[in-house]
């Protein structure tokens, strides 16, 4: 595969991994777009024996544009900005120190049932990862789901049942790909709103 045949796939790619984003949706399309390209071009895609993208790489790329979200301040405000929150409430629900967000809120906030709480978790989860322009695999969802001891056997069925939300991957898969549907995306804000609210 050539540079620009591998060029094209990477874009096509990340065209559809962003195209459920539409309509009222647009910024955030343009915002996932932007963090998926850079992620897979960073990574030079898969390898296969053929060329990667490194060759393309010459010294005038170090003035090349950072765009990552270096400080727990850049990413509070990008997490804030996607749930309709302030800055303070997006580090009251999430530990935002290094570069991937952990779920830190009150076990007594989440919803009673094992199956509620996993929903509310991947919904939490995968738009502060989805704000700061990260995959969310089901192993995310998990781990927080442990912690708050929301984890049965049923995990799965409780994530692949949820409409809010598209599991991709083999059933048996230990880590399979979550994404946020536009749905989803307006349920994570309400309760992120819900959660940091005086009520919540």
């Amino acid at each position: 595969m050539s540079t620009t045949e591998q060029l094209t796939a990477i874009v096509e790619r990340v065209r559809e991994a962003t195209k459920s984003l539409s309509g009222d949706e647009f910024r955030l399309r343009e915002i996932a777009f932007e963090k998926l390209l850079e992620h897979e071009l960073s990574n030079g895609g898969p390898s296969n024996g053929a060329a990667t993208l490194a060759p393309l790489e010459t010294p005038a790329d170090t003035d090349s544009l950072d765009t990552s979200y270096s400080t727990p301040e850049m990413r509070a405000e990008a997490v804030a900005r996607y749930f309709g929150i302030s800055q303070e409430d997006a580090f009251d629900l999430f530990d935002l120190s290094s570069d991937e967000p952990v779920l830190q809120i009150q076990s007594s906030k989440l919803d009673t049932s094992v199956a509620g709480a996993v929903r509310e978790i991947a919904l939490l989860v995968c738009g502060a990862r989805t704000a700061l322009g990260i995959e969310t695999g089901s192993k995310d969802i998990r781990e927080p789901a442990d912690q708050y001891k929301r984890f049965d056997s049923n995990f799965n069925k409780h994530l692949t049942d949820f409409d809010l939300i598209a599991v991709r991957g083999k059933s048996r898969s230990p880590n399979r790909l979550v994404r946020m549907r536009v749905i989803g995306a307006e349920a994570a804000r309400a309760l992120a709103q819900r959660l940091v609210s005086n009520g919540g």
